[in-house]
């Protein structure tokens, strides 16, 4: 990222400059690791959570910026996922296909559909509320409890009896 290239002069222009770096480093963790469990790819998650970034910082930097705001961490989480979506859909990289091995709830969560894993991942790994998680998806919280509710059942089915990859794919619909 480079935000000399958007730097404002002003000193108010200094200050909200300090303050979005700020929500980057709050963000950034959090915000990789979904990128990374999304498309199962370093490289790939890193460079499309910087251009998720400079997207946002260009966006904030047209309109003027805002105090750091949950509606600013949403739309960070929906420019990724609309990223990471975009990403596998032009098949950039292969994804390595998942193999069946000890059963740890890392490779039961990779095993899940894109969608439920993208769930069970903004829920655990990023420690979102049940609001936030609706507010990025645009969906009721109460939704979101429940399909929360129905993968970890399903996980936990899944982790105590072998199946095969393509069976656990039919059980989480």
């Amino acid at each position: 990222m480079n935000p000399q290239q958007y730097q404002p002069a002003s000193a108010d222009g200094q200050k909200q400059l300090q303050a979005f770096r700020s929500f980057i480093e709050s963000l950034q963790e959090p915000i990789y690791r979904l990128a990374h469990r999304l498309l199962q790819d370093r490289e790939l998650a890193a460079q499309e959570v910087e251009r998720t970034f400079v997207e946002l910082y260009r966006r904030q930097a047209e309109q003027g910026f805002v105090p750091t705001t949950a509606s600013m961490t949403t739309a960070a989480y929906r420019m990724l996922i609309h990223r990471c979506k975009m990403a596998k859909a032009s098949g950039k990289r292969r994804l390595k296909p998942g193999k069946l091995g000890p059963r740890t709830i890392l490779e039961a969560v990779d095993a899940l559909p894109d969608e439920v894993k993208l769930l069970v991942s903004l829920k655990y790994e990023c420690r979102l509320s049940y609001e936030e998680i609706g507010e990025i998806l645009e969906m009721p919280p109460e939704r979101v409890k429940k399909a929360l509710w129905r993968s970890r059942e399903r996980l936990s089915e899944w982790m105590e009896e072998p199946r095969s990859p393509l069976s656990f794919g039919l059980i989480m619909h």
